[in-house]
Order: C-alpha cells, then structure tokens, then sequence
C-alpha cells in the first residue's frame, strides 16, 4: 500500500505542503532556482523540485520520501523478538543445553526466524500501524508526528 493510500486525505495533503516548504522550484533547462511562479531565464512554469544538499527532481514525492527518512526512525524489526520470547518460553533444553528459543531458531534456522518477525511485522501493517516509504518501514504515528511537528502555521488574517 502506498503512503497516499495509508494516510486520510487532509494527513497526506499536510505532507505535500511541508514538501513545497523545504524544496525550492527549481528550473533545470537554465539550472536555476526559481523565486517566483515562471522562471526568470526562460519563462517555463515547469518546475522541479529542489531539495538542497540531496538533489532535484520532478514532483513531491520523492522529496516527501526523502524528509521522512531523513526525519523518522525506521522500524526495527527486532522489536518483535519480545513476542516471540513470549510465545515459546525462556528456554528449551536441547541434549544437555537449555537455550533460549529464540535465539535457538535464529541460530539453528534463521529463514525460518525471519518469516516470523516478517509475520508478525505483516499484522501491524495490515492494520496501518506501519506504513511502507520509499521501501523502508515506518510507524505511522511517527509520521503523524512528523506532520504535526511541520506543519505550516496558516497566518491569522
């Protein structure tokens, strides 16, 4: 599912508005920033976007990509080992060996380890808790937070 998909209308358009804060209209034809609508060497309205420091490019989304990863913290597939651990025990007995299963199936079977947590990672994004960027997972209440701490302020007229 894409972020578009993941987020309600007004949360993904809160995205789009700080993506056109921090880039720039840039014109690659005169290799340029542009200061107003049209650019000032050959009048094109056809602008890409300018993220400095990173690159320039067509459209938003890239550069909303770009500030989450820059911004959020990956998910870390590990959280789900406690889980795990929870399921199975504190240890099992293996000959003369008592193990942590966990780390026993890491060890003994570690395809077998990671079709687990990728199981267990499945259910939070079935349920939109995790939201897929830019093939990196991230929590979408980190990206709400991201928005709420971002978002442009409206002037008081």
């Amino acid at each position: 599912m894409s972020l578009r998909e993941s987020l309600d209308n007004e949360e993904y358009e809160a995205l789009e508005k700080i993506a056109y804060v921090k880039s720039k209209p840039f014109c690659y034809s005169c290799y340029q920033e542009v200061k107003n609508k049209y650019c000032s060497g050959c009048g094109s309205d056809d602008n890409m976007r300018l993220v400095e420091g990173f690159g320039v490019e067509y459209g938003i989304e890239w550069v909303i990509d770009y500030f989450l990863g820059e911004c959020c913290a990956p998910v870390d597939p590990d959280f789900a080992e406690d889980s795990l651990r929870d399921c199975y025990g504190e240890t099992v007995k293996i000959g003369w060996i008592e193990i942590d299963p966990i780390d026993a199936i890491k060890t003994l079977d570690p395809i077998s380890y990671r079709i687990a947590i990728d199981e267990y990672l499945d259910g939070f994004r079935e349920n939109g808790e995790i939201i897929e960027v830019a093939g990196e997972d991230y929590w979408k209440d980190d990206i709400l937070k991201f928005i709420e701490d971002n978002e442009p302020q409206e002037d008081a007229a």
